[in-house]
């Protein structure tokens, strides 16, 4: 596909209703696309401040039944520290697609490549009971079961997923055991692969759910998976415990590879947080590891389309912008409110690139 990424803050005045109205303007602005372009809305994420308040009013906008509806969605509450209460993530296409389903679980047809974008947002009554293990494996479930149902499986064809965590000093460790005991089952391994993911704080506004997932599978005949490495820096997350890789080349024989990279850290090769209570050093530290993880894949911090920044404390955004604006004044990124699966990590960063067709791999 032929795209382009867009993170859109709304006003930082306003009640959130004129705000919404400046955000759909905004957007509107992308899909009107240039030279009579047809642009067409792909997948989209919003990141609230207050998603109990907010939530509400976001559906009930023109911006969500009118534009942000008519392609794959997803919403968390990880404040945006730039004072927009929302701030949307998006990617448009210019190529001719087809678009299938409902905002949370939505397939986006092209050239006989699908994309299927599948949202899971727990009501109260369905997490009543379930602790954060078992509401790991319900999602995963959910998800899994509408592979099955198309003749795909969550091995072959997951490509990325982000799991947000209510509370996550609290909660990490049964949503990791939850996905660990799913990969079992489905045959994942240490010695097959993982899943590039992020597993990071946010919530939803049901105050029982201590997990959100959302899922990206693709359905192409050439898909093609390159899982990133980059062990003189980083080790396999497996030995901490942990099931997910640290990063991804995806192709699909369409033209050219994009590289997702799973939430990143200040870590070493022994996967150990350095640079304590210290945030520039951490931030030189997994961009480091980023470098190496792209190099894997072919390709660089000069490649990167995106990129969504999470702190522990708010009182680092300011130190955290200076640092992106000097070394990335060029690429689209979010900075949002979101501890880390570790206190001591006080930021981690996920982020995109893409490459030609030309380049290897």
């Amino acid at each position: 596909m032929k795209e382009r990424t867009f993170v859109l803050p709304a006003p930082v005045t306003g009640d959130f209703v004129s705000r919404l109205s400046a955000l759909e303007r905004e957007v509107r602005h992308v899909l009107s696309g240039r030279d009579e372009e047809r642009v067409t809305l792909v997948w989209c994420r919003a990141f609230l401040s207050d998603a109990a308040n907010q939530l509400p009013l976001l559906r009930a906008s023109v911006l969500y039944a009118d534009v942000l509806s008519r392609g794959a969605f997803s919403w968390v509450e990880q404040p945006p520290l730039d004072g927009s209460k929302i701030t949307l993530i998006l990617t448009v296409t210019t190529d001719s697609v087809t678009v299938s389903g409902t905002p949370d679980r939505c397939v986006v047809a092209c050239g006989g490549v699908k994309r299927l974008y599948h949202s899971v947002r727990f009501t109260a009554d369905e997490v009543a009971g379930l602790s954060s293990k078992e509401q790991t494996e319900e999602a995963f479930g959910r998800h899994i079961d509408w592979l099955k149902a198309e003749g795909l499986s969550l091995a072959d064809n997951c490509v990325r997923t982000w799991l947000y965590v209510r509370d996550i000093d609290h909660n990490y460790h049964g949503v990791v055991e939850g996905r660990n005991a799913v990969f079992a089952r489905e045959g994942l391994t240490k010695d097959t692969h993982f899943i590039a993911s992020t597993g990071i704080g946010g919530q939803t506004d049901v105050a029982g759910a201590a997990v959100a997932v959302d899922f990206w599978s693709v359905d192409a005949p050439a898909l093609s998976q390159h899982y990133l490495q980059a062990l003189e820096w980083l080790n396999p997350t497996h030995e901490y415990g942990v099931a997910f890789e640290r990063g991804v080349r995806v192709s699909t024989g369409d033209g050219g590879a994009s590289l997702y990279i799973s939430g990143t850290a200040s870590i070493d090769r022994h996967g150990r947080c350095i640079h304590q209570n210290d945030v520039p050093r951490q931030a030189d530290r997994l961009f480091e590891n980023i470098s190496h993880l792209l190099a894997d894949g072919g390709a660089t911090l000069d490649d990167l389309v995106w990129m969504t920044v999470y702190l522990r404390d708010l009182s680092d955004c300011g130190v955290v912008n200076e640092y992106l604006n000097g070394r990335f004044p060029n690429v689209p990124r979010i900075v949002v409110l979101a501890p880390v699966c570790r206190p001591q990590w006080l930021i981690e960063v996920e982020t995109m690139a893409s490459v030609p067709a030309t380049d290897k791999k």
